[in-house]
């Protein structure tokens, strides 16, 4: 027996090796899904590991404690510290100056403790010198690590002195590191080391720009507890006092979200990949055995069981499979190695290159899963090719298969195990059972869709009167006719379309997510405290011919959140940074009539431009859990004395890259009997940041204007790189689905060369053949474009919203043109597929056939 099994195995593949250029995109497909999937697991893995391994240094503790309005009292500290070490850190921004020049800090203050893990780093501190030695007082002037462009800014040398806070400090050295510089997140200014003692010798603490403040933290190195455990026990000790507690992870930010949203979107475009790699095997190997009818005839003629039959052509799928998974998991793996690094790098973690095993083999499995999955309906075809088929014209299809036959016998079992065995691999692979769930309901819905709508097409066409234009009447008849491959051609090409769409759409919404709608408007200069001469002096200067390319004013003042529906804000438990930074006393406030371009509204709606009615307010989404409040809840502020109360409209975000705005912003009329100042924002014109610099010194020399662009640039820098690498694995994912549209036409070639053949033989010309065979395809190219678009537009739809929480956008340009493209490909690969027939001369292809 197993001789036998093995002279069947070596026959299938001794077959195979002479046809094996025709299913090169079957390959190509299943390698393409396989390596986005072992690369994208193998980046999370990594990423997993690192933090979950460096939490507490990342931290720079194992949980920290922050605040906006005050310090930790003795009575707090004693509980912390009851925990374990701990260190106290105090992150505001605060003016330098000097002699020459200013800049704008980034100022971390910290106590004698810090760091708990790790080391700063600078090239001048000893390495056997304490931090908080190295920082102290010299000759009653505290010392300062810098950012070295802070010295170029100021104008200063290492051991210069400058004014940071109108207090006199020592430039020590320059700062190359801080250990828990990552959970920072993105920080506007240059960032400069002191120690506490020097932040309280600091006269003015109020911050260059509204709504920056000072933030209190307090990291704990537990003592041998659990972090999860300590967590909740130091949750319950500060229930009600304002106090946000987070881990390493918590700490990391915006950018693990981007990250995150940027792995989830591969791991949907992997899955997706495999899917139309599979519809890409199906059609392939559909294609395959029809074309080997007389083998399989021959075969069965000498005797050949059925067994026999599937193992032949069983032994040609793991093969190619083989070649395909095996190569898609080489290259996942090797990209994956070699770009950790540069994913550490955007989201703050050091990551080495390294390989882990687990997420390659679940890739592996993945892939073999869905190369066998889809294979099997068509080996189970070609069980039931007769040897009657040596009688017949070469190429005739097998008979379709009998599903309620297939239902009611144990053939279905390895089906169902295969398909079992994928959804378990997809779940090892995300973590996630409700995507993996959508995918899958998705997926069978959708092949569903395209079976019903061309069968409903091929029914209409066969009771609808033909059209009198011939080339369009052939082409009509041989979508409706019995037989056709019609139906294959819709559903492999409309999975491929849809997933064309969803990647597509899905790639936008992340762009739209990652840059934010000003990521071109990002301001160069800002500067707060202005009055309207000065707001008037600034318009004057910016212009299309003007080194100003753009300038915003916004209105601004200062008032307390006072009551929350009535009660006192006090009594009120916050949630988060915002919301403790709200409530931490007097903080800006605005007014507008239109929404800001770099804002979007996530709850509610935003007031009318011409609005004149009670007063409401917009807050940003972190408010609406952080203060415990919703879309028609009132907030009560104490302004100039006064109280106002405005009625909550809406809830809306902004990106960090859109610049800076306001946690309440307030509908027109609210704010208006009370005196306000202006905010500017100032954007350069490329290239002009130095000269307008230079004029806004000279014509407003008592204003003091914040340098925030490199920073911001910095900030969409990193996360264009994001934007980017969604944008070339969209376009690869494109690619691929545009080579299963090629393989979806191998479906039925024998027997269109045999139907071409058979028509130049009653007359027909070649240019009647190649323009009738366009039009068929162009004809089926855009029935399956047609519901591809509705159903890739709702899966992305649903995942944006659902499983990402993005908003949902799409450019109807771009999706148009590539399903006009994809439409027009089809049309020609199709015409292409009969060149050979129509072109040769009909004696000798029937001879052949």
């Amino acid at each position: 027996m197993i001789r036998a099994v093995w002279a069947t195995i070596r026959i299938g593949l001794l077959d195979l090796r002479g046809d094996i250029r025709r299913l090169v995109l079957l390959v190509v497909c299943l390698a393409f899904g396989t390596a986005l999937i072992a690369g994208v697991s193998s980046v999370g893995t990594s990423v997993a590991t690192a933090v979950e391994a460096g939490a507490a240094e990342l931290m720079g503790g194992d949980l920290e404690l922050s605040r906006a309005d005050r310090p930790a009292t003795p009575e707090e500290m004693q509980i912390m510290s009851a925990f374990g070490a701990v260190a106290a850190v105090v992150d505001t921004n605060l003016r330098a100056q000097s002699v020459t020049g200013d800049a704008f800090v980034d100022l971390a203050a910290i106590g004698d403790t810090y760091p708990l893990l790790g080391a700063v780093r600078s090239a001048q501190m000893p390495a056997n010198e304490a931090l908080d030695s190295f920082l102290g007082e010299r000759e009653g002037v505290p010392g300062a690590l810098v950012d070295p462009v802070m010295l170029d800014q100021l104008g200063i040398a290492i051991g210069d002195e400058f004014q940071l806070g109108g207090t006199t400090f020592e430039a020590r050295g320059t700062l190359a590191k801080l250990p828990d510089a990552p959970v920072r997140g993105f920080r506007l200014g240059l960032t400069t080391l002191i120690t506490l003692d020097g932040f309280a010798t600091v006269s003015d603490r109020t911050s260059p720009l509204p709504g920056l403040g000072s933030w209190f933290r307090y990291k704990i190195l537990l003592d041998g507890q659990d972090a999860d455990s300590a967590r909740s026990a130091l949750e319950a000790r500060f229930a009600s006092s304002g106090w946000t507690i987070r881990s390493a992870r918590d700490g990391l930010g915006p950018m693990v979200r981007y990250y995150d949203l940027f792995m989830r979107f591969l791991v949907i475009v992997g899955l997706g990949s495999l899917l139309i790699g599979g519809v890409s095997v199906w059609a392939g190997m559909q294609a395959y055995i029809a074309e080997r009818a007389n083998v399989i005839a021959i075969l069965r003629s000498m005797g050949a069981e059925y067994w026999r039959v599937f193992l032949h052509f069983f032994a040609q799928v793991a093969a190619l499979a083989l070649i395909g998974v095996g190569g898609g998991v080489l290259v996942g793996g090797a990209v994956a190695y070699f770009i950790l690094p540069l994913v550490g790098e955007a989201v703050g973690i050091g990551l080495k290159p390294a390989l882990h095993l687990q997420p390659l083999l679940v890739a592996a499995g993945a892939g073999f899963a869905t190369a066998f999955g889809f294979a099997y309906l068509p080996l189970q075809q070609a069980q039931a090719i007769r040897p009657v088929h040596l009688f017949r014209a070469k190429g005739l299809a097998a008979a379709p298969t009998d599903w309620r036959v297939l239902l009611a016998s144990w053939q279905v079992l390895p089906l169902l195990i295969i398909l079992a065995a994928f959804l378990l691999l997809a779940v090892a692979m995300t973590d996630d059972v409700v995507l993996v769930a959508a995918f899958a309901v998705a997926s069978a819905l959708a092949a569903l869709v395209f079976q019903l709508f061309i069968g409903g097409v091929q029914w209409a066409l066969r009771h609808l009167p033909e059209p009198p234009a011939r080339v369009i009447r052939h082409a009509l008849r041989a979508i409706a006719s019995t037989g056709s491959n019609a139906a294959s051609v819709v559903v492999a090409a409309g999975m491929a379309l849809t997933m064309l769409v969803v990647v597509l759409v899905l790639q936008g919404n992340l762009r739209q997510e990652f840059l934010g709608a000003s990521s071109f408007d990002v301001p160069t200069f800002v500067a707060s405290d202005l009055f309207p001469d000065e707001v008037d002096t600034l318009g004057a200067m910016s212009g299309a011919d003007q080194d100003i390319a753009r300038f915003v004013a916004t209105p601004m003042l200062r008032g307390a959140l006072t009551e929350i529906n009535g009660m006192a804000a006090a009594s009120i438990r916050t949630r988060g940074p915002e919301a403790t930074f709200l409530l931490s006393g007097e903080v800006p406030l605005t007014f507008r009539s239109e929404m800001p371009a770099s804002s979007k509204l996530v709850a509610g709606e935003w007031w009318p431009t011409d609005y004149a009615g009670p007063g409401l307010v917009s807050l940003h989404q972190s408010l609406r859990s952080g203060l415990g409040v919703d879309v028609g809840d009132t907030l009560t502020f104490a302004i100039f004395g006064e109280t106002v109360t405005a009625e909550i409209a809406s809830f809306r975000d902004y990106s960090w890259q859109g610049g800076i705005d306001f946690l309440a912003t307030f509908s027109p009329g609210v704010l208006d009997p009370f005196p306000t100042t202006l905010f500017a924002a100032v954007t350069a014109a490329p290239g002009q940041d130095e000269a307008v610099e230079r004029a806004l010194a000279l014509e407003l020399p008592d204003i003091r204007f914040v340098a925030i662009g490199d920073t911001l640039e910095q900030i969409t820098d990193a996360l264009s790189q994001l934007s980017l690498a969604a944008l070339l694995v969209g376009g690869l994912a494109v690619g691929n689905g545009l080579l299963v549209l090629m393989g979806s036409l191998a479906t039925g070639r024998r027997q269109r060369e045999a139907d071409t053949v058979i028509c130049k033989v009653l007359g027909a010309t070649r240019g009647e053949l190649l323009a009738t065979a366009f039009v068929q395809y162009f004809i089926l190219a855009l029935l399956a474009a047609t519901p591809a678009a509705m159903l890739g537009m709702g899966v992305a739809w649903m995942v944006g919203l659902v499983m990402l929480d993005v908003a949902f956008a799409f450019e109807a340009d771009i999706m148009l043109v590539v399903l006009a493209v994809a439409v027009v490909i089809t049309a020609l690969l199709g015409a292409m597929t009969i060149v050979g027939a129509a072109s040769a001369r009909p004696a000798r292809l029937l001879r052949d056939m």
